[in-house]
């Protein structure tokens, strides 16, 4: 019996492909930085990237970080809406280009960023962008992270 050549690629092809999970769980698996947040109240956005430091990030950081070596990862941004910067509904979409990603600034938590990784889908750290708000007593509000204990963001 001859097998039709699209059937050879399809059993082929799940023991070469990449073994990434889809941004679906990444965002399925979702740490945000404060538990009050709820995610279905924002457009979410992602872009697998391979990152090694935090210039690598299309988005404001919460601080520095350099990896021991370069890292495959679902890069998220999460915009409320309806905003200031949206009215698109809320839900997962998948871009494939940097150029595709959007770029927010500030926004406080209105602007949300998460680092996943791309093969467990499991949240490296996510935060707030910076705050416009009034500061409270004479100093910036501070943003919301979350990295848990082993991220190498930390």
């Amino acid at each position: 019996m001859i097998l039709p050549l699209a059937m050879i690629l399809a059993l082929v092809a799940p023991a070469t492909a990449e073994a990434y999970t889809p941004a679906e769980n990444a965002d399925a698996r979702a740490v945000l930085p404060d538990p009050r947040l709820n995610k279905e109240q924002y457009a979410r956005y992602y872009l697998r990237a391979v990152i090694r430091t935090d210039d690598d990030l299309p988005f404001t950081t919460s601080g520095y970080f350099t990896l021991r070596a370069p890292r495959t990862v679902w890069l998220g941004v999460y915009v409320r809406t309806p905003s200031l910067w949206t009215t698109e509904p809320a839900g997962v979409r998948v871009v494939e280009k940097r150029e595709q990603f959007p770029e927010f600034v500030h926004g406080g938590c209105s602007v949300v960023n998460i680092v996943s990784d791309a093969e467990t889908g499991a949240t490296l750290g996510s935060w707030c962008n910076i705050d416009d708000g009034a500061p409270t007593d004479g100093a910036p509000t501070p943003l919301p992270t979350y990295f848990p204990p082993q991220s190498p963001l930390r």
